[in-house]
């Protein structure tokens, strides 16, 4: 299970919201509510979960209906509605683009459900989760590596868990005053939080799922003693063997007496074990990925594996998945995408970044999606003049302007920044 740490204070409301004008507000029993972490607040909260009030997030004159959600004892939060997204204004904290945008669309409402009324969310995955359950079919994962291709919408690969995390956490959001303010820290943080309130086959998400805590040298014993506990019910062999998995950054891949091993950076003492087929198979699907991380000195090459722990504590990875990130976090597929990545920040943009999912590589979605333009505009690269067509479709039909780059071209200009200066200064 994940071990359990106190927030990150001081980062958190950076994370959030970089200037007190962008700080989400609600209204709950005739109250304005700007800081839910306030013990006053969770009291307040505890009562409208106990009583099934909706807070009003006031982005909107009228407000749009959110829920209460439960997350850990005595702990409430404040979540935006199902399929509701689009509802709240761009530059607020609770609008989510299009879902046909990225690869959410695919899952959403098969591999994933959410409930409002309960404050749950039950996803279904493609992978085992135990030596008893039946292996993945080819072409989704099986063989050691989660290759997210083809794969079946109504379950989550590797892959899409960590992107689904990864939105949840809004770490696939950006504002400018975030630049500087993420670390390992923060990133452990809100992704073991994202976890909470998921649940898979009846079964928490969260008690499956480990995330590394930051580590420190002179607390590396209680570190490890606590990784140990979590990681103590899965010592058992034959079919009872469960299996958790493991989101961490990728330190280094080193030859180990039998095979090789994954060393996971604030895991120093714990490497994830890996025999040649599967380390030969990790190679030739994520290659890609290796390559970009070899490029980008500053990026994170993010890892989600299943694993196993052996009588003796040993991990051993099941299954494997990666993501590249750039130094923000940020995950990008490409140099280009990166490049228009990097182009947005240089520029001071706010976007969200769109994820695959279990999209596969060759289905259109778009890079990103700019949240300060009149009109939410979803940027697309395309490969040739050809493809402009399609994303212009998928575009009206989400109600988003569209900025296409086709990458064989000169990069254009970006969508220009709308005006808010009638509601709050300007981010430039």
């Amino acid at each position: 299970m994940t071990t359990t740490h106190s927030a990150p204070a001081p980062a958190r409301a950076d994370h959030d919201h970089e200037h007190d004008r962008d700080r989400q507000t609600f209204e709950l029993y005739g109250r304005r509510i700007t800081h839910p972490n306030h013990p006053d607040v969770q009291q307040l909260l505890a009562a409208a979960h106990t009583d099934r009030i909706r807070p009003l997030c006031l982005c909107r004159p009228d407000g749009v209906a959110m829920y209460v959600a439960k997350i850990g004892p005595e702990r409430f939060v404040i979540k935006r509605m199902p399929d509701s997204g689009l509802e709240h204004t761009p530059r607020c904290a609770s609008y989510l683009p299009p879902e046909e945008l990225s690869g959410l669309g695919q899952v959403l409402g098969s591999a994933i459900t959410e409930e409002a009324d309960s404050g749950l969310t039950a996803i279904k995955l493609g992978f085992r989760m135990s030596k008893a359950e039946r292996a993945a079919p080819a072409g989704t994962g099986s063989g050691g590596v989660a290759d997210s291709v083809a794969a079946d919408p109504n379950r989550l690969t590797l892959r899409a868990v960590l992107h689904y995390l990864w939105q949840e956490a809004d770490l696939a959001t950006w504002t400018p005053g975030m630049d500087g303010k993420r670390n390992w820290r923060i990133v452990s943080w809100y992704l073991r939080q994202a976890a909470r309130g998921k649940f898979t086959k009846g079964k928490p998400l969260a008690t499956k799922l480990y995330v590394p805590e930051p580590f420190n040298v002179e607390k590396k014993t209680e570190i490890a003693a606590r990784r140990l506990s979590a990681w103590a019910p899965l010592q058992h062999n034959g079919s009872a063997q469960q299996f958790m998995m493991l989101i961490g950054e990728l330190k280094r891949i080193a030859p180990a007496r039998f095979g090789h091993k994954l060393v996971i950076r604030h895991l120093p003492d714990a490497p994830l074990m890996v025999d040649d087929t599967l380390h030969n198979r990790l190679n030739k699907r994520f290659g890609n990925e290796l390559e970009l991380w070899q490029n980008n000195e500053d990026g994170h090459l993010m890892v989600i594996a299943t694993f196993s722990v052996g009588r003796a504590g040993l991990a051993t990875a099941e299954e494997i998945s990666l993501v590249m990130t750039d130094r923000n976090w940020l995950p990008y597929e490409s140099l280009l995408d990166k490049l228009l990545l990097d182009t947005a920040l240089d520029a001071r943009r706010r976007f969200t970044k769109s994820l695959r999912y279990n999209l596969a590589p060759d289905k259109p979605m778009a890079s990103l999606v700019f949240t300060d333009t009149e009109t939410p505009t979803a940027a697309f690269l395309l490969t040739s003049d050809d493809d402009r067509e399609v994303a212009t479709q998928i575009a009206a039909d989400t109600g988003t302007e569209v900025w296409t780059w086709v990458v064989t071209e000169d990069m254009p200009p970006l969508p220009p920044v709308a005006d808010h200066r009638h509601t709050a200064p300007s981010d430039q």
